[in-house]
């Protein structure tokens, strides 16, 4: 049982509610997360963990964006770079019961939307400057549900994201093609202001939880945000072949 909560309505686009979000913490908020997500064919609400807690900013819930255009864009594409393969080997339930267990109090959103990579861009959250809309950021996720099972998680606090991955890479050589893909996505990786490559691929390896973090106005090493830079991929090179990934029209409603 959830207790009362309230309808957020953006505070701009056409004066509909985007969400339902309690209006108190909710204990073991990850435990109730799995359990809605586990729903969510039946009911068509996705949960997300909403850890924010500057209530008048309405979790950044700003302007709905259009979900048609998600349709044209492409995680390769956002990304300027080739993909890392997808990995198969999945985390035990109880590794990620184990995280989902440790998560403290904090209010949980419901969110009707066809998959967790859709959530952002339904609710129109807003980050800084390197993405203007949400939809580059649902186009990434989109893609990492596909090949690694990643889900949205949580949201907050400021302009936070957190994934847990069912099928994180399992070897450093894997984690470094997914870190150049978390370099160019966004400013800091891990929850541990995470910029370069080695470093995130360490933090990558056999992780059941993905921390994206996006700053004012400036990208890793305080260069002018934007994905697609040369050092996006280690060595040089392309961090997977290119065009093998369906595009975002083309994937399943479900990421397993």
């Amino acid at each position: 049982m959830l207790p009362p909560g309230r309808r957020i309505v953006p505070q701009e686009g056409p004066g509909e509610p985007v969400a339902w979000v309690t209006t108190q913490p909710v204990p073991d908020p990850g435990l109730i997360w799995s359990a809605l997500s586990d729903a969510h064919l039946e009911t068509g609400l996705v949960p997300v963990v909403l850890t924010d807690g500057e209530k008048d900013e309405d979790f950044f819930f700003y302007a709905p964006d259009d979900l048609a255009e998600l349709e044209h864009l492409d995680a390769a594409s956002v990304l300027g770079m080739g993909l890392a393969p997808p990995e198969a080997s999945k985390l035990s339930m109880a590794e990620c019961q184990q995280i989902l267990g440790s998560l403290p109090p904090a209010p949980i959103g419901l969110v009707p939307a066809r998959r967790p990579a859709d959530v952002l861009p339904t609710v129109g959250w807003r980050t800084a400057d390197r993405f203007p809309t949400s939809l580059p950021i649902a186009a990434v996720l989109r893609s990492w549900e596909v090949r690694f099972g990643a889900r949205l998680l949580d949201v907050g606090p400021g302009a936070q994201i957190r994934l847990l991955v069912e099928r994180p890479p399992r070897s450093t050589e894997a984690a470094e093609r997914v870190a150049a893909e978390h370099f160019a996505f966004c400013d800091e990786s891990a929850g541990q202001g995470l910029h370069d490559i080695a470093g995130i691929a360490a933090s990558l390896v056999n992780a059941p939880v993905w921390t994206c973090w996006w700053g004012p106005g400036t990208g890793p090493g305080g260069e002018e945000a934007g994905p697609g830079r040369e050092e996006a991929s280690p060595g040089g090179e392309e961090a997977g072949p290119a065009g093998e990934e369906a595009s975002p029209g083309d994937q399943p409603a479900s990421s397993e």
